[in-house]
């Protein structure tokens, strides 16, 4: 809804988890497996295998099942700088409309 960066890019889960340890039936780790190879096949396909931060972020092992936190994956491909204005007032500039990343990564072929 609102990245930082053009492309970015979060995967969530669609059942609540603190933690991505949590997640133990198998098709659902199979389901995140195909997802990201795809998200990734995309994003590398469609921006020309660009460098990019990957980070999961996922509940502190000592909080248990919190219910105040809600495990994902984030991908921010390396496109843009983090400049002056980023880094003095904490807001990110995306000149990347988020519709229009998503568009563009819908229309890569990807091969099966």
């Amino acid at each position: 809804f609102a990245p930082r960066f053009p492309f970015e890019t979060w995967i969530l889960p669609r059942r609540h988890r603190a933690s991505f340890a949590a997640t133990s039936d198998p098709s659902e780790v199979r389901d995140l497996a195909a997802i990201l190879k795809d998200t990734l096949t995309r994003l590398n396909l469609a921006l020309d295998r660009p460098p990019f931060n990957f980070v999961f972020h996922t509940a502190p092992v000592s909080d248990g099942e919190a219910e105040y936190y809600h495990w994902h994956i984030e991908i921010m491909p390396k496109l843009t700088r983090v400049a002056g204005f980023e880094i003095g007032s904490g807001f990110h500039i995306n000149p990347t409309p988020p519709e229009d990343a998503a568009q563009y990564l819908r229309e890569v072929a990807v091969e099966a």
